[in-house]
């Protein structure tokens, strides 16, 4: 009888275990989405056929996602705060950053002033409370991204041609500014690139170097960075270059380390590169068309990302036909190979709405959502882990001018 009761405890016990494994697995599948917004933006949403829209937008949003199902809640304001047009989430979770521009700063000149502001996160409910406001060192800044302990964060200012680093302190706030580097140099495309336009920074996979996409320059350039002291140095940095006039927007390193790509907003072209963390080089392996050779229209590719298992790069397309306005707009979907980091292409995916300026893959590599600037909608895709390729879950939120998607678990 006794050997029985112990018998019976253990199986309650392995089953209790069981569920509460089950538990915290689907708890450790829930997330806050943040979501980036224009605000009081005017736009032409289709030159001919839909007219002139506006954002009624107030600020950053939050949905709650379940990668189990591709649930995706209806947004709710987490903060309210004008333009957060790009931002990005402390390594612990605990804080949003964002960068927002002037009122007065969509379109140009790109000389509009611009600030970031650090917000702590609400973990039951996802609301955000302002903690600070800096200037950012720079006009026209367009993105925001922390290095790997969550004491920096790197802005590239595209207006005034430089990138900044700001200390971050314990609370999360903004403390002083540690590192400013003014980009020299202009490139072919008078109508954009007659000056330097960095358009992302961001760290390398050991926290040793900065990589900084500049546009005008045509150049992905490399700095070294002091973690110590959030330094960036040496001022002429080691750079890479890509085809002329392709302006580099985005950049990003495969979850191995070992390769990195440079997406081109002008060219439609995604750079794959060999990346030497000893050296801080890239060596390019190739370079991806993204836009259909037969297209006449005008291309503007905006966001990279690579599938969490690295099988696959994801790249998206806002094109302009002209007269017809915007669209066919996709993400662009490649199958990386795992030994020499090369592409090749699956297929282009509609987005189901017009300028995709930003998608995001959520954590689990599961779904990818993608935000349509001008379809004021924000689309959520099952992603095919054997293919890569997308296909509409039917599950959309609306959102005006959405243009920057941040993923944050829940944790209860």
């Amino acid at each position: 009888m006794q050997q029985a009761r112990y018998s019976l405890c253990f199986i309650f016990l392995c089953v209790f275990a069981l569920l509460a494994d089950r538990t915290a697995s689907a708890q450790d599948k829930d997330y806050f989405v943040y979501f980036g917004t224009y605000t009081g933006f005017r736009f032409v949403r289709h030159s001919k056929t839909q007219g002139v829209g506006e954002s009624h937008s107030k600020g950053i949003y939050v949905s709650r996602f379940n990668a189990a199902t591709g649930a995706l809640s209806e947004p709710e304001l987490a903060a309210e705060i004008i333009n957060p047009s790009f931002i990005t989430v402390s390594p612990d979770h605990r804080f949003v950053y964002a960068v927002t521009e002037d009122p007065l700063s969509v379109g140009p000149p790109l000389d509009h002033a611009s600030y970031a502001s650090a917000f702590a996160i609400d973990p039951a409910t996802g609301k955000l409370r302002l903690l600070n406001t800096v200037p950012t060192g720079g006009t026209s800044t367009c993105f925001i991204s922390m290095d790997k302990t969550g004491k920096y964060a790197l802005m590239a200012n595209f207006g005034s041609g430089s990138v900044t680093v700001w200390k971050v302190k314990d609370d999360g706030s903004f403390g002083e500014l540690t590192s400013f580097i003014q980009n020299v140099g202009h490139s072919v495309n008078p109508a954009i690139q007659n000056e330097p336009h960095p358009h992302s920074i961001l760290v390398s996979p050991d926290n040793r170097y900065v990589i900084v996409s500049d546009l005008g320059l045509d150049k992905i350039l490399i700095f070294h960075f002091d973690e110590q002291t959030g330094q960036l140095s040496p001022p002429d940095p080691h750079f890479a270059t890509v085809l002329p006039g392709g302006g580099p927007r985005h950049f990003t390193f495969s979850p191995s380390g070992k390769f990195a790509y440079q997406l081109g907003e002008m060219s439609g072209i995604v750079d794959a590169f060999a990346w030497d963390p000893t050296q801080g080089t890239l060596t390019n392996l190739q370079s991806a068309h993204t836009v259909p050779r037969d297209f006449t229209g005008d291309n503007h590719s905006a966001e990279i990302a690579i599938s969490p298992d690295g099988k696959f790069l994801y790249e998206s397309n806002r094109r302009n036909t002209g007269d017809t306005g915007w669209g066919p707009d996709t993400i662009g979907i490649f199958a990386i190979d795992p030994e020499k980091g090369t592409l090749s292409l699956v297929e282009q995916s509609l987005t189901g709405g017009i300028m995709p300026r930003n998608f995001a893959i959520d954590p689990t590599g599961a779904y990818l959502l993608a935000a349509n600037q001008f379809g004021n909608n924000v689309v959520v895709f099952k992603i095919d882990n054997a293919t890569g390729r997308l296909s509409k879950t039917g599950n959309e939120i609306k959102l005006d001018v959405p243009v920057c998607i941040q993923f944050v678990p829940i944790h209860s």
